[in-house]
């Protein structure tokens, strides 16, 4: 006999493992599950194990609900369960009371588990003759489906409406009176009971395993053709919205989200059972252990689940509204996403206008550009991208050298590479809540109106052209080519390449400059992430993102010398201000002070501080409200040059004025190396237009 502790969420026994001993919960409490339908309460006094006999195989499994202290005892035969009673007669009454309590809730499980195999049999029957009617409405042959037609409503188990099951009731109803009056007058009337309990628990079990596998068996067997219902309900359903200009009924989205993925039926039963606990919750960012799990779990589900219906919906041109919703906003349910906002959702997910040149678009679409093998994968959260990752793979032993070869043009591989690293990661961090994240669409996420939050196409574009009104070299980058005919070996130019905006499917207050370039060539499009809902201030975060953006391209160009002042650049000089700015005799004692107050709250991150900065100077300084000192302003100015329509308003501030003087003045030198490198180009080629990179960067010159 020994005495144990374990912790909530402990699993004591699995299903599938021999049954050796016998535990008493002398606190706390267990639950016998199957992890989807069936779950009953061993509270204080109960004993795991009774209800099977030594070396039998537990067909469930008991996993604490709340830290445990079980008193564990062999077990070799029946007699050590009445031994077990009557060698603790104190707390016999309360285990005789346990053990019926226990063994209804076997019953009641039973009871449920019946009735849910009869309403999925019965409901399966219906939705097939159903089936059949959208079919013809569709003018398509319905599939036969021999394993529905045959299907077996099945009857409820006798024993639950024997002389057992009242007998279990009986004694759960009077219970109080049984503790009072009955079990106290002799331990042995503890041991009858028990026992009774013991032996109807097994016969009651048996059948509970029985209804439970015919549940699985019969979800299993028709899985084929919930998929073909529900693809044909939707199809039916996209006609019949498509006819009426009304908002239609968004019902059972996660049954259609689920069978158009077709993933195996154990994802599909935990997803479901998850989402309902999850919806039953009443704080949903709770803290607590068990709600942590749930949100793993959910997370778990949710990538799986959308992994498979992407797949599934490059193969078919029909992809229902729900799971175009679910693609977009990771709308799964419209009982968790609330009616209202469930409408909001369809009107936004038929509406959604792509954009014209693909640099904005929702994680669905991104993922669809890799597929076609229109993009590359983002960088992981190792700052490997796809190429170095099958290289550290093959590394590691984890693939051969051929499988990597065989990868490196896979697109259905990089799709889940990216789904499985980029995608998890950024859907988590622009949300902002780390800790108590879950990726489906819930209406406690909605702080504000979805409307006012939806960072649409037209309304990224505009807050990017904010940016790049004032800083039109944002997005601009140095490239270099040769013009062997002209024995010009270096040209230098400018040329724009815009990033793409990945918008999350989340409700967040977060966006992140994920990578400035792909691979090792500079001319190849950043990868910034947003939440679709963004609840701040969309003009500023994408400021922020841009300053981010401007730094980590400044440090790729540079290398290692980016922070080496001799080499001036945005980065070193930034830097080298922030090191030394307590010798700065251009800094007042009250700047310093500012200066060193900031570097605090950044945590000494320079790249902190002079995001802060740049989003003072685009939002601010552009309009002549003066934020910024003096360092920090001719730095910025240096590096990220106003454009022609703001220099010329602040052409008479003094603040401005002898910035734009000796910009004047390196620019016209500039102009005036690039004039004549065309015009000996003119000479050389008469007639000819300009190469593209010379006219490109003439352009550049211009703005």
């Amino acid at each position: 006999m020994e005495k144990i502790k374990i912790e909530k969420g402990h699993v004591l026994h699995k299903k599938g493992d021999e049954v050796k001993n016998l535990e008493i919960v002398l606190s706390g409490a267990l639950v016998m599950t199957d992890g989807d339908s069936v779950d009953v309460r061993l509270s204080g006094g109960g004993i795991a194990g009774a209800i099977y006999l030594p070396g039998d195989i537990y067909s469930f499994d008991y996993v604490a609900l709340e830290e445990s202290t079980l008193l564990v005892m062999d077990y070799l035969s029946e007699d050590d369960i009445a031994e077990a009673v009557s060698g603790t007669p104190a707390i016999a009454p309360v285990m005789a009371a346990a053990g019926m309590e226990f063994a209804s809730g076997i019953l009641d499980a039973l009871d449920a588990t019946s009735q849910a195999a009869s309403d999925f049999c019965k409901e399966i029957k219906y939705n097939y003759n159903d089936y059949k009617f959208m079919c013809v409405k569709l003018d398509r042959t319905p599939e036969q489906f021999s394993f529905v037609e045959q299907l077996p409503v099945p009857d409820a188990p006798e024993i639950l409406s024997g002389w057992e099951a009242e007998v279990c009731r009986t004694y759960c109803d009077q219970r109080s009176s049984l503790e009072q009056s009955f079990y106290p007058l002799n331990v042995s009337f503890c041991v009858e009971t028990v026992m009774r309990a013991c032996a109807s628990g097994r016969r009651i079990r048996k059948d509970l395993e029985s209804a439970a596998d015919f549940l699985a068996w019969m979800k299993s067997g028709t899985a084929d053709f919930v998929n073909a219902f529900y693809d044909v309900k939707s199809r039916v359903d996209t006609e019949t919205r498509g006819s009426s200009g009304e908002v239609p009924a968004i019902e059972n989205a996660l049954d259609v989200i689920v069978a158009f993925s077709g993933v195996p039926t154990d994802v599909a039963d935990t997803f479901r059972k998850d989402i309902k606990q999850f919806l039953d919750t009443e704080d949903r960012r709770a803290k607590s252990d068990e709600m942590r799990h749930l949100r793993m779990s959910i997370a778990d589900g949710y990538y799986k689940i959308y992994e498979a219906a992407f797949f599934k919906s490059m193969e078919t041109n029909h992809i229902p509204a729900e799971v175009r919703m679910f693609f977009l906003f990771g709308f799964v349910d419209e009982n968790l996403a609330g009616k209202a906002n469930t409408e909001l959702l369809y009107k936004m997910a038929v509406s959604w206008e792509d954009h014209a040149e693909g640099r904005i678009l929702p994680m669905y679409d991104w993922l669809t550009k890799i597929y076609k093998g229109e993009a590359v994968p983002s960088k992981n959260e190792f700052d490997n991208d796809w190429t170095e990752h099958l290289r550290e793979e093959v590394r590691t032993a984890n693939i051969t050298q051929q499988k990597a070869d065989e990868l490196a043009n896979d697109c259905k591989a990089m799709v889940s590479f990216e789904i499985n690293n980029m995608f998890k990661s950024a859907n988590r961090i622009t949300n902002g809540q780390m800790a108590s994240f879950v990726p489906v669409f819930s209406t406690q996420d909605v702080i504000r109106p979805l409307d006012k939050c939806l960072v649409s196409v037209a309304r990224a574009e505009e807050s990017f052209k904010k940016v790049t009104d004032v800083d039109f070299g944002c997005f601009y980058r140095p490239a270099l080519v040769q013009y062997p005919d002209l024995k010009i070996q270096h040209f230098v130019y400018n040329t724009e390449v815009k990033p793409y905006l990945i918008l999350m499917p989340n409700f967040g207050a977060r966006g992140v400059m994920w990578q400035e370039n792909e691979g090792p060539r500079r001319t190849t499009p950043g990868h910034l992430v947003l939440s679709i809902f963004h609840s701040e201030d969309l003009d500023e975060t994408i400021v922020r993102m841009c300053a981010q953006f401007r730094w980590e391209m400044c440090r790729r160009i540079q290398g290692v010398r980016y922070m080496d002042i001799s080499e001036p650049s945005l980065t070193s000089e930034y830097m080298n201000y922030l090191q030394f700015y307590k010798k700065n005799g251009y800094l007042s004692a009250d700047m310093k002070e500012r200066i060193k107050i900031a570097l605090q709250k950044a945590r000494n991150d320079y790249k902190v501080v002079f995001v802060s900065d740049y989003e003072k100077y685009i939002l601010n300084e552009a309009y002549g409200l003066p934020r910024l000192n003096k360092i920090t302003r001719e730095i910025l100015f240096r590096y990220c040059t106003m454009s022609e329509k703001f220099r010329k308003a602040l052409a008479i501030n003094p603040q401005f004025q002898p910035l734009i003087e000796r910009w004047d003045v390196t620019h016209s030198t500039k102009l005036h190396s690039l004039g004549l490198i065309v015009k000996k180009f003119q000479r050389t080629k008469p007639g000819e237009p300009l190469p593209k990179e010379m006219q490109d960067e003439v352009d550049y010159l211009k703005l």
